[in-house]
């Protein structure tokens, strides 16, 4: 599968700590009939109204699948669903009812092809279309045509019914987040993968990537950070004005409400049974500093937070509701309120400080005296939920609970 852009998503999403929409994305009459052919444990599933397209997008470049001449399929409605097999490998199914007046003869002409190949391969029929099934796995086809023969697909997985009433009429890519572990491999090493792939796993349930949104789906439970994040309002971001020059990744929080962010926030917590370990730890903090990060928050009035990776390291940057005369480089007096009030993706080597404005901006001394603030990145919103990004890419949680997903080259 093609992750250069994917895994650029999942990486905003996972670093951020603070995301996600809540499954209300504008839906199609019905679900596409191929879903049918898909096993009900798929872990990714790329639905394409043309098979050139889902090949490109779905597929290694070296895939054996694309040593196939597809003809005339190559304009048909297709899926490609990733499935575990110890490894990920891929099912394609193809649309071969109505495609065209040959469309038998391109089917037949696949078939003899896959043979060539070592391409598994079965022709199957729908209620309402014929459909080519092609896999360079057998494994994997035997799988498919056992569910098939059981009646069971993927449109009968747990919470999929959400998913699927919810589909987009054009082309879309749908997750499973417990496969994150599979799907992601390779894609983060170290540290960030440790951060990275429990946190999708558990985000939500499901997600789909279509047309610049991505949306997530979850069961009605406080677990899931989809959920937490549905219950926060849309803020003011104005984070553009202090971004500094050269930065490599952010993540932005307006707060609308420091009380009702802060309940939403450990009401989450307290539902993953993490509430107390967080409670340690701001005690802790509370303890080394002689101030209750909780009560600093409140009396600064904390209107948004970010955390911005800089070539010279993470700066923490905090918006609080009264200007400052502008101040160069000293000692932090709050060292590790921000990383624990707000999440392990804050930096926690913050023991100096600068202010700009209403700006309180923290990290090691070097990044702080590197900092000049770059010109304001394009197209920056009024207000979000939540944003992520990196110079090219940003992630917008927008008041609809859809995640926009903009680039700089659209």
């Amino acid at each position: 599968m093609r992750k250069c852009v994917l895994s650029l998503l999942v990486l905003s999403l996972a670093l951020s700590l603070h995301s996600c929409g809540n499954g209300s994305a504008g839906s199609s009459s019905e679900a596409p009939e191929l879903l049918q052919a898909v096993p009900s444990d798929a872990l990714c599933i790329g639905i394409f109204n043309r098979l050139d397209k889902a090949l490109d997008e779905m597929t290694d470049s070296a895939s054996v699948l694309r040593s196939l001449d597809y003809g005339r399929l190559d304009r048909s409605r297709s899926i490609i669903a990733l499935c575990d097999v110890g490894s990920l490998a891929p099912l394609v199914i193809i649309e071969a009812g109505k495609a065209s007046e040959d469309t038998l003869s391109a089917a037949a002409s696949v078939l003899a092809q896959a043979d060539s190949f070592a391409v598994a391969h079965a022709y199957i029929r729908l209620p309402h279309h014929n459909a080519l099934l092609l896999s360079p796995s057998e494994t994997v086809l035997t799988i498919a045509s056992r569910h098939l023969e059981s009646g069971i697909s993927v449109l009968d997985a747990p919470d999929f019914d959400q998913v699927a009433a919810a589909l987009p009429s054009g082309d879309v890519t749908i997750w499973r987040n417990r496969g994150a572990r599979k799907l992601l491999a390779g894609a983060f090493t170290g540290g960030l993968a440790q951060l990275a792939v429990p946190f999708i796993r558990d985000a939500s349930e499901w997600m789909t990537v279509s047309d610049n949104t991505l949306v997530t789906f979850a069961p009605d439970a406080e677990k899931y950070f989809s959920n937490f994040c549905s219950s926060l309002q849309e803020a003011p971001s104005k984070l553009a004005s202090v971004l500094p020059a050269g930065y490599t990744f952010y993540v932005d929080i307006p707060v609308a409400s420091v009380a009702s962010y802060r309940h939403a926030y450990e009401t989450w917590l307290d539902a993953r049974v993490a509430l107390e370990s967080y409670n340690r730890a701001l005690t802790s903090v509370w303890h080394s500093s002689g101030k209750d990060p909780r009560a600093w928050e409140s009396e600064a009035g904390v209107q948004e937070v970010a955390m911005v990776s800089t070539p010279e390291g993470r700066l923490n940057m905090v918006r609080v509701k009264d200007k400052a005369k502008s101040s160069g480089v000293r000692v932090n007096p709050r060292t590790g309120f921000i990383r624990a009030l707000y999440g392990q993706v804050f930096a926690d080597a913050d023991s100096c400080m600068l202010q700009t404005g209403n700006w309180i901006i923290s990290g090691q001394r070097a990044a702080l005296e590197a900092f000049e603030a770059a010109a304001a990145p394009a197209a920056w919103p009024a207000k979000a939920k939540a944003l992520a990004g990196t110079g090219d890419l940003r992630l917008v949680w927008n008041k609809d609970n859809k995640i926009d997903i903009w680039h700089s080259n659209r």
